[in-house]
């Protein structure tokens, strides 16, 4: 694919900006698993995180953060399909209950994933314009499902969320370590899509297929490893 003419809308400034968020929400998810802080904490960060992201991208008007927050959201909303599968039709996924809920998982789940998207989203631009869209795709592969095994953790801790009736490392089911690493996969290709049209009716249809691939990943996942 050729890269040269695409204007990708990677600086300096966003490039901080991501990290910011994404190193406040790990220092937030670390104190609330320490204080168990309970649904409510990850309620705050998640919206928190979402409407600075709203912010910044009105004040530095990046049609960026605007694409990537569009992709986001509407991959999260369909992730409430996936979040429902774990739920309800293979008993593994455990929320407290005692918060705002939409079908079987949070009210804030899909703006969560929103954050995640944008974040996710954009290191993948960076390593797209480093190493092309096959390696970053591997490197993102392999980073989620690394780091989430960690994430997991201080979820469980927090009590924000948990699993049962799956095999479990460090409190992550492998079939979440596998589904997370599959999602990541396809990312860069849908970012580069994105970007290279920078169309917002792209950048919808594209979260609708991120969304259903999750679910997919997660049958997939759960049938590798129960």
């Amino acid at each position: 694919m050729e890269n040269s003419s695409i204007n990708w809308g990677v600086n300096k400034r966003n490039t901080w900006f991501i990290v910011g968020t994404q190193v406040m929400m790990m220092i937030w998810s670390l104190g609330s698993s320490i204080l168990k802080a309970g649904p409510t904490s990850a309620a705050i960060i998640t919206y928190l995180v979402f409407g600075a992201f709203i912010i910044y991208g009105v004040i530095t008007r990046s049609r960026l953060i605007f694409l990537l927050l569009v992709f986001g959201l509407t991959g999260g909303v369909l992730e409430l399909i996936a979040d429902h599968y774990s739920v309800a039709t293979i008993n593994a996924l455990i929320y407290p209950g005692n918060e705002p809920m939409v079908v079987s998982s949070p009210l804030y789940m899909p703006f969560a994933w929103a954050n995640v998207f944008v974040q996710l989203g954009y290191y993948s631009l960076l390593l797209i314009r480093w190493k092309g869209i096959l390696m970053a795709s591997i490197i993102m592969a392999v980073a989620g499902g690394m780091y989430i095994p960690f994430y997991e953790n201080f979820a469980k801790d927090a009590g924000w969320w948990w699993y049962e009736n799956v095999s479990m490392i460090w409190n992550a089911p492998y079939y979440i370590i596998i589904c997370e690493a599959l999602i990541s996969l396809l990312l860069p290709v849908c970012i580069y899509l994105i970007v290279k049209r920078k169309s917002f009716l792209i950048a919808l249809i594209l979260g609708v297929l991120e969304g259903l691939w999750i679910w997919g990943s997660a049958i997939l996942a759960y049938f590798i490893a129960p």
